[in-house]
């Protein structure tokens, strides 16, 4: 707007300026647009003309608003909630059979009763495991599935036992009255040797409940249908020695001994007979089982 105003004061000026006209003898050129050119315009001319020109720049101007004072936002401060983590413990289920299973370290006999007393009919051997049903009063034996007849049940000694399951809640059996003990043994064989004439040896076996304690031998000779007769309360321990050592006072339920008889003849030639009988006390008194066996050399 400055240089606008400017410039219509010097069209102004121009425009006023005398035309044709010499300068005054003997004075100096004039110079266009100098304070002496506009000498001769009054000042009210020129005051006017620049109040004309004033009011036309106003007139064009365009009016621009002042904006409005933009507001200054002050954010609020952004709050991030971690979350509080719980650890959840790991729960580690072992399951529990519902009913108790036995294995053994040592091969266990499996009887009808919690007891050596009673007969064994089976066994649980080592790698083999049975359910437990029962248990006895005192939890040293448990009643199983017999492991070798199915469709039986037998008690087996916990000594060597491991148990697997809970046993707290299994049923008490009351056991079985103690058997009376069976009576028995086998004859394992007749062994002659011949010291001075023939020694013979019968090899008992125990296979009952009962201990023997004292025996009586009958023999036949069949050759010569000869009869003689031997008691004694000992047996021998075997057969290594000629002649009867007897050190054995007593043969157990399980264990074995020998009869050593001598006869009065001397011939190892003949067939014999012996007819044994095995008592459960000295002196040939109680119970008492007999059985024979022949040899033939």
């Amino acid at each position: 707007m400055l240089w606008l105003l400017v410039g219509v004061l010097f069209v102004i000026g121009a425009c006023n300026l005398p035309q044709g006209k010499a300068p005054p003898s003997g004075g100096a050129p004039l110079v266009a647009g100098t304070a002496a050119q506009t000498a001769g315009v009054p000042p009210a001319v020129l005051t006017a003309a620049a109040g004309t020109a004033m009011v036309s720049l106003t007139q064009t101007a365009v009016a621009h608003p002042t904006p409005a004072a933009t507001p200054t936002l002050t954010p609020s401060p952004t709050f991030t909630l971690t979350p509080t983590l719980t650890a959840t413990p790991t729960l580690t289920l072992t399951p529990t059979p519902s009913t108790p299973h036995i294995s053994v370290s040592v091969n266990t006999n499996c009887r009808t009763g919690p007891g050596d007393a009673y007969p064994r009919v089976g066994a649980l051997l080592v790698g083999e495991t049975a359910e437990v049903l029962a248990r006895d009063p005192y939890g040293q034996f448990w009643y199983i599935p017999n492991p070798d007849r199915p469709g039986g049940y037998c008690w087996v000694w916990g000594q060597y036992a491991t148990i697997e399951g809970e046993t707290a809640s299994l049923p008490v059996f009351t056991p079985p009255p103690t058997p009376t003990p069976v009576p028995d043994f086998t004859i394992d064989g007749v062994t002659m040797k011949n010291c001075c004439g023939p020694d013979y040896f019968i090899k008992i076996v125990n296979t009952g409940a009962l201990t023997w304690k004292s025996y009586r031998v009958d023999v036949t000779d069949l050759t010569t249908n000869t009869h003689a007769a031997e008691a004694k309360n000992a047996f021998a321990p075997s057969t290594s020695i000629c002649g009867p050592i007897l050190s054995v006072q007593a043969i157990t339920s399980g264990h074995s001994a020998y009869i050593s008889y001598y006869p009065p003849w001397g011939d190892t030639t003949h067939d014999m007979r012996f007819m044994v009988t095995l008592y459960e006390n000295d002196g040939q008194t109680g119970r008492h089982v007999t059985k024979t066996v022949e040899y033939h050399p």
